[in-house]
């Protein structure tokens, strides 16, 4: 019986001391501010015949005394041994800081008088920091347990009324004044004065901030001047002695400020982070010829930004106006917003074209809230657009809109870099960037080739032909604790066929050592968001329709290295040491002497490209393959191959060819490019 009753004790004082050492940030910040203040009081004390004005707020700090209880309340910290060496104040200021730390305000009470869990012989603390507050850890005659204290307020000021006053001036500074009991004692009282806040038409105490620490005061008043506009402030205070306090006031009514608010600031980091593609309805047989012309293409833009630093009022949504620096066009749409939070997509540089100087476009979009992503549609590839980003908030019915952040940036071509859906990972830059410009035609070249025949089984140049799927891959971005990235498909010629469709992905190459698993899953719609990607991959990602699996589109996306995905409030997420992009190589992966050989076969020509690698490259393992680009088309070649054929092409045409190393470790090596021009069909080939 007495051996479980001691257990239960045990089980008793272990919980006792769990429970205390559960402090939450805010009570220890607020711990911290009376250490402070009791400090402050102390030394007050022992230099009553110097209390002046000086002292009033503490902005003049003379005393020796009062250096470490002024670090303490600026830092959270207790000043160094060596910085108080031969100032005997500051060394005893020191060592009372210390002492509150580890002794908690009241005494401990006579050990006989220890009762109950208390009279316990068993050792449950060394110290008040092991006991929950109030309590103390204590000596009962045969042990030291967590004991109420004994004298408590003794020579503690009273609290103040609750009771506040409020006086505004017409610059927006806030006095607010309290009234204090009688001193119980002869000592400085010191006054912290706390503040909360909460945004909305009714003051509301449950959707409130924490409580935070605003001034420290000798009077009963503070004037506060950082009071934001539409905000339902309280306060509540206390008054602190060296012998301790008895706690904060109840919180006092609530206030707002009559001061304007200020518009918001604009955002910042405005940037382009994608670029694709678009087709815009046309007839099956002259989509073709369409594209060439540029007619019946468009490019779609992945706006991002970061929000500007919290203001007066909350951000409503933001207002993104742009105008092609070539027309001055002006055009209104209406818009649509897709949540993407993150990519590491830059914009590829190009020389703008030329357009109607007669059409007229306004543009001007709103995003859905304040979402900081926005997808713009309709743009002319190779243009040059100016873009503004405005943040927007409403105070009543009044919109107050920030200066206008603004960016030039310029569409990508309607040429073959344009279908590229890699996003370039944090280590890209190690390699020589690609940016081809692909296919300069005359007039003879504006009917493109309609097929194309490549070796490689695993990633054919699929031709964008009438009947084929066109599969287009968003941003990689960071949603629910996993990496995600959305896939959408259609027909060129916006045609329409019933689901199912056959999805199917898997890493190509990966910074680490994963397992190539293919995932598949079945979509009766156009579009699908796949979760769960792994960091600093290259993903082969195809669709294709149940019914006809000969309709298989592929596209490739790269995603980003961990180390550069920031959460909200700029975090970063906690990444495996392991899991980066390679970006060390010891010579550059190059291939030489591109060239090209033709055969007439039935009115059109075939293509063969040849090529060899650098005798300075490194071991073959280190080649993963070739990316192949030929106008609007794009593949992988295997890494063994040293050739590639192109069916299809029209005579006398020029064409553009680029030949990039892929590397094992999944970035991009060097690349070459070289400019085709193809003979006549009766010439001699």
């Amino acid at each position: 019986m007495r051996a479980c009753r001691a257990g239960v004790v045990l089980l008793c004082a272990a919980l006792a001391v769990s429970l205390a050492r559960r402090s939450s940030p805010e009570q220890e910040d607020v711990q911290e501010k009376i250490h402070s203040a009791r400090c402050t009081s102390r030394c007050l004390t022992l230099h009553m015949t110097q209390l002046t004005a000086a002292f009033r707020h503490l902005q003049v700090q003379t005393s020796f005394c009062l250096q470490p209880c002024k670090e303490l309340w600026e830092t959270k910290r207790i000043l160094s041994p060596k910085s108080c060496e031969k100032q005997t104040e500051c060394v005893t200021s020191r060592e009372f800081l210390t002492s509150l730390r580890s002794s908690r305000q009241g005494d401990c009470p006579p050990p006989q008088r220890a009762t109950g869990f208390a009279a316990a012989c068993v050792e449950s603390c060394s110290s008040d920091q092991h006991c929950p507050s109030p309590r103390k850890c204590c000596s009962n005659g045969c042990g030291h347990t967590c004991q109420p204290p004994a004298n408590l307020y003794k020579g503690v000021p009273l609290k103040p009324r609750r009771d506040m006053n409020f006086e505004e001036d017409p610059e927006g500074h806030l006095k607010v004044t309290w009234v204090s009991k009688f001193n119980i004692s002869m000592e400085p009282v010191v006054y912290i004065l706390q503040s909360r806040w909460n945004i909305g038409i009714h003051p509301s105490e449950d959707h409130a901030s924490p409580w935070t620490t605003v001034a420290m005061t000798l009077s009963e008043d503070a004037v506060l001047s950082e009071l934001r506009p539409q905000r339902w402030y309280q306060f509540r205070v206390a008054a602190i002695n060296s012998h301790g306090s008895r706690g904060f006031t109840t919180p006092s009514k609530h206030y707002m400020s009559s001061k304007d608010p200020s518009p918001p600031e604009p955002p910042v980091n405005v940037r382009v982070s994608n670029q694709t593609l678009e087709w815009t309805g046309s007839q099956p047989g002259t989509q073709l010829v369409e594209r060439s012309r540029g007619s019946g293409i468009t490019v779609a833009v992945l706006l991002t930004w970061e929000p500007p630093r919290e203001g007066d009022l909350p951000v409503r949504n933001y207002r993104v106006t742009w105008m092609d620096r070539n027309t001055h066009t002006t055009h209104k749409h209406t818009h649509t917003l897709h949540a993407h939070t993150h990519s590491n997509m830059h914009t590829l540089p190009t020389h703008s074209r030329p357009v109607d100087q007669g059409k007229r476009e306004s543009n001007a979009r709103v995003t859905q809230g304040a979402q900081c992503e926005l997808w713009l549609h309709g743009l002319l590839p190779a243009a040059s657009y100016l873009l503004s980003v405005q943040t927007v908030a409403y105070w009543g019915q009044k919109r107050l809109k920030s200066p206008k952040l603004q960016i030039v940036f310029t569409t990508i071509t309607q040429r073959g870099e344009d279908f590229s859906n890699e996003l370039p990972s944090s280590s890209s830059a190690s390699s020589p960037p690609s940016t081809p410009s692909l296919s300069s035609s005359s007039s003879s070249s504006s009917d493109l080739p309609h097929s194309s025949l490549l070796p490689h089984p695993e990633s054919p140049l699929n031709p964008v032909t009438p009947g084929n799927l066109r599969l287009e891959v968003a941003a990689p971005h960071y949603h629910d604790n996993q990496l995600q990235v959305k896939v959408f498909w259609k027909l060129p010629n916006h045609g329409e066929h019933p689901g199912p469709y056959v999805l199917r992905w898997r890493p190509h190459t990966c910074s680490t050592n994963v397992s190539s698993t293919e995932k598949t899953t079945t979509v009766q719609g156009t579009h699908h968001t796949i979760t769960g990607l792994l960091f600093a991959c290259k993903y082969r990602v195809s669709v294709a329709m149940r019914a006809d699996l000969r309709s298989e589109a592929v596209a490739w996306v790269t995603t980003p290295a961990c180390t550069s995905v920031r959460v909200r409030g700029g975090k970063g997420l906690p990444c495996s040491t392991e899991e980066r992009l390679p970006s060390s190589r010891k010579g550059l992966l190059r291939p030489e002497r591109l060239t090209a050989d033709f055969e007439q076969i039935n009115g059109t020509l075939l293509m063969t490209v040849r090529w060899r690698m650098s005798q300075q490259q490194l071991e073959p393992s280190a080649v993963d393959g070739f990316q192949f680009t030929w106008t609007l088309q794009s593949g992988t070649v295997a890494a063994s191959q040293r050739s590639v054929s192109v069916l299809g092409l029209q005579a006398d045409s020029v064409y553009q060819l680029q030949l990039q190393v892929l590397t094992a470790g999944g970035s991009n090596g060097a690349a070459v490019s070289k400019t085709i021009h193809t003979p006549e069909v009766n010439a001699t080939l």
